[in-house]
């Protein structure tokens, strides 16, 4: 006999009110807004590397950004 696993979706979609979590999270967390990351963004001179990488993560998703 085979065992089997409930279904379950293999991908879970997020809507925007999770991205726009995740986001708010993010800042909170870098200690940063996303004015003062998109600043750094465009000018090419972002702090430091969690700067840096939040702007490669979420530098588009700024219509997400409270």
């Amino acid at each position: 006999m085979t065992a089997t696993l409930p279904e379950q979706p293999d991908v879970i979609v997020a809507d925007k009110d999770d991205l726009r979590e995740a986001v708010r999270r993010t800042f909170e967390r870098a200690g940063i807004s996303f004015a003062e990351l998109a600043e750094q963004g465009c000018t090419g001179n972002l702090m430091t590397v969690r700067a840096r990488m939040s702007w490669v993560a979420i530098g588009d998703l700024g219509d997400l950004a409270d």
